[in-house]
């Protein structure tokens, strides 16, 4: 046998005998997880965006309805991918996560949705548009502060029956409050969408006791950048309530009706 021939097998046997080592290891520390038993209940929230739809309290007890109180508990014995399931399914939550580390604690991360207008429909129903254009129901717990949107409010659905396809009525109007949104002034200018018969946007500011006729969702951007224009260097040196309305709908100008 050859000098080379011989390291290789030497290799070849110590990379065996590492795996099987690891192998062992592996299956020794999933045995002592298995019999182990829970130490703890470690709860985070994400609640950077400044919503309380759900607190550690609201997450503890729930917990505590499905398993018990869980410390002291064997893990093996607690299903922790159903846990995390059915805290998913909760109204408010956008994704959960439910693990245990290697000290026996049952760490639980959950992430909130992020609610952006308030929609109420001409039936009387009122729910959230989350961030991602969804329905929201809402919270008896809190009160989210963003824009309201009424009048002739598209529906989520086409209708009832095809619940498959989200109305494109719906897109385009989640689409122009986020446009609100991502934009600072705007976000902070605006306290209402009211949607008229025409199917026109007209907006509400916080400030002044004009509305705006936004007109239909197209060249969003450039009716908002004559919009800024506008209050910079138009409505800011004469008295904000001279005007009952401002137009929006026409090319290159604004249009103002005064009182």
């Amino acid at each position: 046998m050859t000098k080379k021939k011989y390291s290789t097998i030497i290799y070849s046997g110590a990379w065996l005998l590492l795996i099987a080592v690891l192998a062992i290891s592996m299956g020794f520390v999933n045995n002592s997880r298995k019999k182990a038993k829970c130490t703890g209940l470690s709860i985070r929230i994400d609640s950077e965006e400044g919503n309380y739809f759900v607190n550690e309290d609201d997450v503890r007890s729930f917990i505590y309805d499905k398993v018990g109180d869980p410390i002291g508990q064997s893990l093996e014995g607690i299903n922790l991918e159903s846990l995390e399931a059915y805290l998913t399914d909760l109204n408010a939550v956008r994704n959960a996560e439910v693990y245990s580390d290697l000290k026996g604690r049952i760490k639980v991360e959950v992430e909130q949705r992020i609610p952006i207008a308030r929609v109420y429909f001409k039936d009387g129903r009122s729910v959230y548009m989350d961030d991602k254009g969804e329905l929201m129901p809402l919270s008896s717990k809190y009160t989210a502060r963003v824009i309201v949107i009424n009048g002739s409010v598209p529906f989520y659905y086409l209708n009832e029956e095809d619940t498959d396809n989200v109305n494109p009525e719906w897109m385009e109007l989640y689409s122009f409050v986020n446009v609100i949104r991502e934009d600072a002034f705007l976000l902070a200018q605006f306290e209402q969408i009211y949607i008229n018969d025409q199917k026109e946007f007209e907006l509400t500011p916080r400030v002044g006791k004009h509305g705006i006729l936004f007109g239909k969702s197209e060249n969003v951007d450039k009716k908002f950048n004559k919009l800024k224009l506008f209050y910079k260097e138009g409505i800011s040196k004469v008295d904000w309530n001279k005007y009952k309305k401002i137009d929006l709908r026409f090319n290159d100008q604004v249009v103002c009706v005064k009182r």
